[in-house]
Order: C-alpha cells, then sequence, then structure tokens
C-alpha cells in the first residue's frame, strides 16, 4: 500500500495552478494574443533550467527546499500578479515559473525517499494522480472564473500555492543524504500541451559543463528525435495556449465552455495512459509517435478546414469538440515520446531524458510566443494552418528519417518477444 501524506496534496496545489488556472487566465487576462503568447512563455521558458535544478537539489540533498520555497516564491508573486501592469506580468510569470519549475523538478525524489525500490513506481503514479486531479479542477475552476473574475483566478491561485508550500513545510520528508540519486524510469507527460512540467520531469543529474559536452555526442537518432520534438510540440503547445484566446474573442464563447473542453479532453485521456502504454511497448515509440501525430493532425485539418469554409456559428461547437479530441489523444504522443527519450540514447538515459525535458520547456516557451503573434496577424485561420503544417512536418520526419535510423540500428529496436 502507497504511504499517503499531507504533502502530497502540495502537488495536487501544485497541478492546480500550473497547469489548470494559470494556462486559461494568463492568456485570457492579456490585452491581445501577442502578449498572451509571450506573457505564457515567460512562465514556461525556465523549464530549460530543471536539469540544473535537479542536479544541485542531488548534490545537496536539498529537495524538499525546493518544493517549499518554489511554491512559496510562485505563490507571493500571484498574489501581487493583478497589481501590476502589463510589461511587469511578464516578470512576475518569469519569477512563478521559476517557482513552480524548482517545486516540480523535486517531486519524483521526495516520492520515494525511504520507500523500498518495489514501490518506486506506484509512488510516482500516486504523485502523478494528485498532480492530474489538481489541473482538472485547476481548469473547471479558471472557467468558472474567467468570465467575470479573472484576475482574482491570480489570488486564487497564490493562496493555493502559499498553501502548498506551507504543507510542504509541515509534512514534507527531510533532505536526503548529498549525493543520493534516485533513478527512475520518466513517467508520460500528462495534462495536454499547455500543461507546463508535472514532478514526473527530474532533473536528471548533470550540470551545465556536462550538458555541454553531451550536446557534442549526442547521437542521430536522438538529434532528429529532438528535432521533431521542438517543431511539432512547440506548435502544439502554441494552440493550447491560444486556444482560450480564440474561442472567447473570436467564437465569442463563455470562458466555462474552452475551460470545459479542456478539463473534459483530459479526464477521459487519463484512462487511455495503460493501453496506449502497452501499444507502445508493442509498437514502438517513433511508430505510436507517428500514429499520435496523424491524430492530431485529422483532427486539425477538420478544424483548419471549417475555418477556411466560413461555416457560421456552428463552427465554434465543431472547434470545440476538435480541441477536446486533441487533449484524449495526447498519450498517444506524450507515452512515444516519453519511451523514445529513454531508448534512443541506451547507455546515458538519465542525461536523454533530461535534454528532453528542456527541449520541451524551450518548445512551449517558443511556441507560445509565436502563436500569439501569428493570431494577431492572421486569426484562427493561419494559427490552425501553421499548427497543421509543423505537426505535419513532423508525422513525415517521424517516418521517413526517424524510423529507418532505428531500424538500421539493432540496440535501438524494441527486442521481440
Amino acid at each position: 500500500m502507497s504511504r499517503l501524506e499531507p504533502w502530497l496534496v502540495s502537488y495536487g496545489l501544485l497541478g492546480l495552478t500550473q497547469s489548470g488556472l494559470v494556462p486559461v487566465l494568463m492568456p485570457l487576462v492579456a490585452p491581445h494574443g501577442t502578449s498572451a503568447g509571450l506573457t505564457f512563455a515567460a512562465f514556461s521558458l525556465l523549464g530549460v533550467f530543471a536539469p540544473i535544478l535537479g542536479s544541485w537539489a542531488d548534490g545537496t540533498g536539498r529537495h524538499r527546499d525546493l518544493l517549499i520555497w518554489g511554491t512559496l516564491g510562485a505563490g507571493a508573486l500571484f498574489l501581487l500578479y493583478d497589481a501590476v501592469s502589463a510589461s511587469l506580468r511578464i516578470l512576475f510569470a518569469v519569477g512563478a515559473g521559476l517557482g513552480a519549475v524548482a517545486a516540480t523538478t523535486a517531486g519524483n525524489v521526495i516520492a520515494v525517499q525511504g520507500m523500498p525500490e518495489s514501490a518506486w513506481e506506484s509512488r510516482v503514479a500516486l504523485l502523478q494522480r494528485f498532480v492530474s486531479a489538481g489541473q482538472v479542477i485547476g481548469l473547471v475552476a479558471a472557467g468558472l472564473l474567467a468570465r467575470t473574475h479573472p484576475n482574482d483566478g491570480f489570488v486564487f491561485a497564490g493562496v493555493a500555492l502559499l498553501a502548498a508550500g506551507a504543507l510542504a513545510f509541515v509534512s514534507a520528508p527531510n533532505r536526503q543524504a548529498p549525493g543520493s540519486r534516485t533513478m527512475l524510469l520518466p513517467r508520460p507527460i500528462r495534462g495536454g500541451d499547455a500543461g507546463v512540467f508535472g514532478p514526473h520531469h527530474h532533473g536528471h543529474h548533470f550540470s551545465r559543463r556536462e550538458l555541454t559536452a553531451y550536446l557534442n555526442v549526442i547521437n542521430r537518432p536522438m538529434r532528429l528525435f529532438l528535432l521533431i520534438w521542438l517543431i511539432s510540440y512547440a506548435a502544439m503547445n502554441g494552440f493550447a495556449t491560444l486556444f482560450p484566446v480564440v474561442m472567447v474573442r473570436q467564437f465569442g464563447m463563455n470562458p466555462i465552455l474552452p475551460s470545459g473542453a479542456y478539463a473534459i479532453g483530459v479526464a477521459f485521456s487519463l484512462a487511455i495512459y495503460s493501453p496506449v502504454g502497452m501499444m507502445t511497448h508493442r509498437l514502438g515509440g517513433e511508430r505510436m509517435l507517428a500514429v499520435g501525430f496523424g491524430a492530431r493532425l485529422a483532427v486539425l485539418g477538420l478544424l483548419l478546414a471549417l475555418s477556411l469554409l466560413h461555416v457560421g456559428s456552428a463552427a465554434g461547437w465543431v472547434v470545440l469538440a476538435g480541441f477536446a479530441l486533441i487533449q484524449f489523444v495526447w498519450p498517444l504522443i506524450a507515452i512515444a515520446a516519453n519511451s523514445l527519450s529513454v531508448r534512443l540514447m541506451p547507455t546515458a538515459r538519465g542525461e536523454s531524458v533530461g535534454l528532453f525535458n528542456a527541449a520541451t520547456s524551450l518548445a512551449s516557451a517558443i511556441g507560445s510566443a509565436l502563436a500569439g503573434v501569428i493570431y494577431d496577424v492572421s486569426g484562427f485561420t493561419g494559427l490552425a494552418a501553421v499548427v497543421f503544417t509543423a505537426v505535419a512536418a513532423g508525422l513525415l520526419l517521424c517516418e521517413f528519417r526517424l524510423r529507418p535510423h532505428i531500424l538500421a540500428r539493432s540496440d535501438l529496436r524494441i527486442p521481440k518477444i
């Protein structure tokens, strides 16, 4: 049986804020699309420092401190978010994002401290359930607040994160011995595109100098995978970031509707992680990634066609349903990507996953910033067209470049059972 401790609620509150309230409210309170994209990009960008934070915590044993001070710092900044100007909000978003990254980086290690290795996977899975439940609640709360009191949502987020820090202070395990390294297999990214990192993104133990050296010797399949991920995930994440803005400002919908569609898609997607994981083991990460891209491409193609045909007010409801479907098929991409991040560098899995996490954060920031500009210039049609093109490029690269490289190397193939 997995032990339940109050500090686990801290990660539920973190999921509620950083993956529920913030992805909906931060773009909506911005004055225009460009500002929306840049602000959320600022919140996401410092995720690239997760490996460095993880390396520091591993060397000092201060994972508990990352959780406490990360949540308290982010909470304090969100409490003041409504009181500052639009330009200062970008700086506050950077600081809050750094606090969230610090807290999430520590999650896996805290979860398994003092536990036998046989219990690690169940403990990390328990942690993820708290994060995922918090996100769904946060998405619903964001929709309820967005119509009349969107800025109050940041006060709510600030209070929730301060409560998370207080819970962690009184109940999180004390520091482990410096230099103790808990190596866990990565868990799939949960929560859809615009959710920032969950606690399954551990820092994976390399310093800045080691990271620079490692980038010089990374193998060709991993380089191809990271390129595919940067192109495709940047576009998909940007689409998710601007989606609430599109539905409210272009289609005139109540904010509860896009937020609810997001929550429904994420909630139902949680049920298919296990079967998709088994399918990925049989088919291979590169094939499942292509399937996931293909599923999203089909939905994006429908949304783009609707936008081009100008079919009227009913189009908004179809776009809403399409976005829920886009989030529902996320596990196909998430599990495949995590599988590839482990398998493509079999002799350096920790570093490989760390690079993948950093690339995810970088893609999130770039995608959000560019999506805001594209939406301001060409509206939903232009945004959907760019995202469709980027995902199509990812699918083609996956099938015709990455897969042949994997098939050509026996050490990267899935063993036949």
